[in-house]
């Protein structure tokens, strides 16, 4: 684990380090991408960069509402880091708002050209996570030390004392294996990064409907977290089994998915529309 790395006696979060280097990646590919179809640079590049501030804010809000939420103040729900979730909300509201308003075109078809930096954030930004400590894991059954599977925990012993993971299961044996959660949220965003591209370049051979690509991928997120956040260490809400963060999630997945059912039938409505006009 390297929770932090030292430059001349400062001390820098690798975890932020992490952040900010897929946000920087994301940028880089997004304006190459928005060259080629046309868009300027000096049109792009200040919504990118004001969208850098409002995540981070929405984030650092968000973090304060999960403890609402849980109807419990708690470790684990320390204003200490950022949250995907409440950066993809705010970022959402504000690139729509600020894509029709002062870039003034249709959003949706920029918002399904920078689709692929949702899922590839969150893959190159967990690997902060796995590095600091946090986002962590359930301990794994015993079972699994014997079998395949056991390539998605790691033991104790992996990570620093000081780390939040470790801190959780003082009691616990330094072999004990838990579930790597943030490796479990990386391979996930591959999936749907894989997944996301295949629909933005097939888009017009399936005459897909504008944000049809953006949603996809939304849903595809916010359902895949959902079940993955069984595995994560934390504290229910109520008398439920479910966490802060499953429910968050089950918002936005219910609304992306309701969002993809409209563009599916737009995109239905249009090809019966070119068949009549044929």
């Amino acid at each position: 684990m390297l929770p932090s790395i030292y430059f001349s006696g400062l001390e820098i979060s690798t975890w932020r380090l992490a952040a900010l280097g897929s946000v920087v990646i994301c940028w880089i590919l997004f304006l190459i991408r928005s060259k080629k179809l046309g868009y300027s640079f000096y049109t792009v590049f200040p919504w990118l960069l004001f969208a850098l501030p409002v995540g981070t804010l929405g984030a650092h809000l968000f973090n304060k509402i999960i403890p609402v939420l849980a109807g419990a103040e708690s470790a684990s729900y320390s204003f200490s880091g950022l949250t995907v979730i409440g950066s993809i909300i705010s970022v959402l509201l504000y690139s729509l708002l600020y894509i029709k308003y002062v870039m003034k075109t249709p959003p949706m078809q920029l918002m399904d050209a920078v689709a692929f930096t949702f899922p590839l954030s969150v893959l190159l930004g967990r690997i902060g996570c796995l590095l600091n400590g946090c986002c962590y894991g359930k301990i794994a059954p015993d079972s699994i030390k014997t079998s395949f599977l056991s390539i998605f925990t790691l033991p104790l012993d992996f990570y620093m004392p000081s780390s939040e993971v470790r801190q959780a299961y003082h009691d616990m044996p330094l072999n004990t294996l838990v579930w790597n959660l943030p490796l479990l949220f990386m391979l996930e965003a591959f999936v749907i990064l894989v997944i996301t591209e295949a629909l933005y370049h097939k888009r017009e051979k399936w005459n897909l409907y504008p944000g049809t690509v953006f949603v996809s991928a939304g849903a595809m997120y916010s359902g895949g977290r959902f079940f993955l956040e069984f595995m994560r260490k934390d504290e229910m809400v109520g008398n439920t089994i479910f966490n802060a963060w499953q429910l968050a999630t089950l918002v936005l997945f219910l609304f992306f998915s309701f969002w993809l059912c409209f563009s599916l039938y737009r995109r239905r409505q249009n090809l019966s529309h070119n068949k009549g006009g044929v």
